[in-house]
């Protein structure tokens, strides 16, 4: 069996290209023949990661997997147009390589209640697809009202539990250990979905209770000059440890050796790095937004006092014991049921890459 993965890779490291990355690492681990079309920004090269420079190069390529038989598995958020053309693309009807799609985005269900036609464009992109992986209740729905097949759709967490590995501890992580106590961790991204301002607001309560408290912050735009404006209005620029863009085993290791994981987000799928932070034992803080991991601490999104309340709370509490989902088995379990379920005299073919 070989299983070709279309996604972005990293990095960035995004949700989505973080768990293409992983589930990549373990189908490799359990000895599969497992290739990735990378169809984000093209970071470094990697060992069997293919990096896509124009549409043109994504379609040759697409075409000889999907000619020598290969498992499909796209990857992609499903709130905009480009994703489900993506998804159209990549799931044309094909008797030799059988197709799966996971939908990562807590803003599906928005995007395709925002128009009819969105609705009709998802039905038709997913019906070449033998099954798709939506990773919270909430986007099954918003399938199921657009005519996808309820039997067709799997709720399935895109998290890989077997591959959370801290790596190594950076000397800039060890000095904010050492000035902050507390130590908070979020993941930053420009985009307002990541609630910078919320957690800069609840941040400055938690030091009035805490005064020697501290926020590392991590990912892209924190050297932007709205996120320097927004921590001055907030009055918490004396409290953050901006570490920048980490790779992502060295952002395991600094969740790892953090008080609290804060995720403050206004909309959210399934958000990995909460299940990794459960997973590497460190509380974590979460808005309601979406269905969250048993073990979170939840407050209700856009409420700066009851996440400063609940941080409060995690920190004396502790992190709960928390069995974490590995979407590794049950995808290689689905992976094998389609390519046994394909015709005896559809033999694979060798690829052209």
């Amino acid at each position: 069996m070989r299983v070709l993965l279309i996604g972005d890779y990293p990095p960035p490291h995004g949700g989505v290209a973080v768990h293409v990355q992983q589930l990549h690492q373990f189908l490799r681990g359990r000895g599969l023949e497992a290739k990735v079309l990378d169809i984000g920004k093209g970071g470094r090269p990697a060992p069997d990661v293919l990096p896509v420079q124009s549409l043109a190069g994504f379609g040759l390529r697409l075409a000889g997997f999907l000619s020598a038989g290969w498992t499909v598995h796209v990857h992609t958020s499903g709130n905009n147009p480009k994703s489900w053309l993506l998804a159209a693309a990549a799931g044309v009807p094909g008797p030799r390589s059988p197709r799966v799609i996971t939908l990562h985005s807590g803003l599906l269900p928005g995007f395709l209640a925002g128009a009819r036609s969105r609705r009709l464009l998802a039905r038709a992109a997913l019906s070449g697809y033998a099954r798709v992986v939506a990773v919270s209740p909430a986007i099954k729905e918003a399938l199921v009202d657009c005519g996808v097949a309820e039997e067709k759709i799997l709720v399935l967490p895109a998290f890989c539990a077997s591959q959370v590995k801290p790596g190594p501890v950076t000397a800039a992580v060890e000095q904010a250990r050492a000035r902050r106590k507390p130590l908070l961790v979020m993941a930053h991204h420009p985009s307002p979905v990541y609630g910078r301002m919320l957690m800069f607001r609840a941040l400055r309560l938690i030091a009035n209770e805490r005064p020697d408290v501290g926020l590392a912050v991590f990912g892209p735009g924190t050297q932007a000059p709205e996120f320097i404006r927004d921590a001055r209005e907030a009055r918490v620029a004396s409290l953050l440890e901006d570490l920048g863009e980490l790779e992502h085993d060295e952002a395991l290791g600094l969740m790892s050796r953090g008080d609290a994981f804060i995720r403050p987000t206004t909309h959210d799928g399934d958000s990995i790095s909460v299940r990794e932070a459960l997973t590497l034992g460190v509380p974590c803080v979460a808005s309601d937004v979406c269905a969250r991991p048993e073990g979170t601490y939840l407050f209700r999104a856009g409420q700066a006092p009851e996440l400063a309340q609940r941080v409060l709370q995690a920190l004396v509490e502790g992190p709960a014991q928390v069995s974490s989902p590995d979407a590794g088995p049950v995808l290689l379990e689905l992976y094998a049921a389609l390519a046994a379920s394909q015709p005896a005299d559809e033999r694979p073919m060798a690829a052209t890459y």
